[in-house]
């Protein structure tokens, strides 16, 4: 039964896209729109970027962590702005991830009772 599981999951996706395109038909390879890709994910990634940077605190105080962020992506920007559009969409993709809808497990299922205090 865990078998079956795992080839619907994550696991099975994961095999059908190491297989490359002679398992996934209806999405065939374009090599033609990888250019528009890598455009569209640049422009994606500096848009994303610059909402960040605006939305810094003007009154935060050297650890707040919105401004720890801030300093981050700045340094990032100066030393390598090709790494810090590749983390840009690391972190947008991980954010569409996390809202997925999360299948229902039993250990999800149970409901915790709240502690007495």
């Amino acid at each position: 039964m865990r078998d079956d599981r795992a080839a619907t999951g994550l696991a099975g996706l994961v095999r059908q896209l190491e297989a490359g395109s002679t398992s996934l038909p209806h999405y065939p390879q374009l090599p033609a729109l990888q250019p528009m890709r890598d455009a569209w994910q640049q422009l994606h990634a500096d848009s994303r970027l610059r909402i960040a940077l605006q939305q810094t605190p003007a009154e935060g105080g050297p650890l707040n962590s919105a401004v720890l962020v801030h300093r981050m992506l700045d340094a990032m920007q100066a030393l390598s702005p090709d790494y810090l559009r590749h983390f840009v969409a690391y972190a947008d993709t991980l954010a569409w991830l996390e809202q997925l809808p999360q299948p229902q497990t039993a250990a999800t299922a149970r409901k915790r009772k709240p502690k007495a205090r």
